[in-house]
């Protein structure tokens, strides 16, 4: 799929590419045939201004005869005049004028002065002959037609370069996009590609994690089917242990789901952070008894933000439980609220083992698995929530590892410090 998904990226790119290309040498082309095609017809309406027909005879207004250096420079075209003009006669006589006998090299005087007739009969005032590259523009006199000629060689012989050039310069344009494409195919497709990846994974870890109740559930249930003498209770509270872990993770994939879901808009609402984060941890309070662990707690009094209580409430949770669970026999752990400027940070200390540096970037990770030691009986999504609802309220999350233990950081935006009435 990943390898489908990179042809497709190159394709659209490569297509994307190559009709931006054709545009600007379709522009390129155009503008410079209409800019070369002006030229000529500027030419034309300068060599119709210059002559004039008079008495019977050609008489040649302002013209300036080329030096010799210039006849024999490479821009000067002994084959073809670039411009001359004729006179076609109200009877159909063709006065060729002066120097239009340099193409009779091409022509012939016969083909040139039926060429001259043709023009004349035209009714546009303008226009191109293709088959002979020549353009013309003519003005009607008291004589007859003065019609003026212009060699198009040039601008044939211009485009068909810009062509060849332009056909150069897009083949290896393309093949430069082409590399580049394949390049930015990689780099676009591998945030996918780790998502593939970790949807792989989360599908694994979640089957393996509901393998096991599944298969206590159905082995307890084949004891009671098949000893129905015997008292079931025993295997009946199996089944309803392990069917309340189901329901458990179920409950976490569910709540990582949701907050996943970029449609999902939690209530964000006005909360009393301070009241909260005590509440939270008085409800700890008996459980640390009972472990025999030392729980302290400094809070700084009346924080408010905007965030969603239900959401705030289950992140603080989820690290007393996580700092219960992984906290050496009668550690201590310590909470701590406090405004740090417009962000509430919110620590969770306990004593026990330290994280290794190398796990400290995956704990966050669902279902991660490093040091066995740290498993406890969870499923490896609490950190997993927690990072999700810190997130949905714009804030960070990290944990902090040293001798003494580990700390679990929590920073807020929007906190306002209040007093309570």
């Amino acid at each position: 799929m990943l390898k489908k998904l990179r042809r497709k990226f190159v394709a659209v790119v490569m297509g994307v590419a190559a009709v931006l290309l054709l545009a600007v040498f379709a522009v390129l082309v155009v503008s410079t045939e209409n800019g070369m095609r002006r030229q000529s017809e500027e030419m034309l309406e300068r060599a119709l201004d210059r002559r004039a027909w008079q008495g019977g005879g050609w008489k040649e207004e302002n013209r300036e005869e080329a030096p010799p250096e210039k006849k024999d420079s490479p821009g000067f075209s002994g084959d073809r005049f670039p411009c001359f003009t004729v006179l076609v006669e109200k009877d159909g006589t063709v006065n060729l004028g002066n120097k239009a006998e340099i193409l009779l090299s091409d022509f012939g005087t016969e083909e040139l002065m039926e060429l001259a007739r043709e023009v004349a009969r035209r009714e546009e005032d303008r226009g191109a002959l293709s088959a002979y590259r020549l353009r013309y523009a003519k003005r009607q006199g008291a004589e007859g037609t003065v019609i003026a000629f212009a060699d198009s060689s040039a601008e044939y012989n211009g485009l068909g370069e810009l062509l060849k050039n332009s056909l150069i310069v897009g083949a290896l344009t393309l093949l430069v996009f082409f590399g580049a494409s394949i390049l930015l195919a990689r780099w676009a497709v591998r945030p996918v590609e780790n998502a593939w990846n970790q949807q792989k994974q989360f599908v694994g870890d979640a089957s393996h994690e509901l393998k096991t109740p599944l298969t206590v559930i159905l082995s307890n249930a084949e004891m009671i089917l098949s000893h129905p003498e015997e008292r079931s209770e025993r295997w009946a509270k199996n089944i309803l242990a392990e069917a309340q872990r189901m329901k458990g993770l179920t409950q976490e994939l569910l709540t990582l789901a949701r907050s996943e879901d970029s449609a999902y808009v939690p209530v964000m609402e006005r909360i009393d952070l301070s009241y909260l984060v005590t509440d939270s941890v008085l409800s700890f309070e008996p459980a640390a008894f009972e472990g025999g662990y030392e729980l302290s707690h400094r809070i700084e009094p009346g924080l408010f933000l905007q965030g969603n209580a239900a959401g705030l409430s289950q992140l603080c949770g989820i690290l007393l439980e996580n700092a219960l669970q992984y906290a050496s026999p009668g550690g201590r752990i310590r909470v701590e609220l406090q405004a740090a400027g417009k962000l509430a940070r919110l620590s969770v200390f306990n004593e026990g083992k330290p994280i290794p540096p190398e796990e400290l970037p995956h704990i966050f990770e669902r279902f991660y698995r490093g040091d066995p030691s740290r498993h406890g009986e969870g499923h490896g999504l609490g950190l997993a929530i927690a990072r999700q609802l810190t997130e949905l309220h714009k804030g960070k999350i990290w944990a902090e590892s040293g001798e003494g233990g580990n700390t679990f950081l929590v920073t807020l935006p929007g906190v306002k410090t209040e007093s309570r009435k």
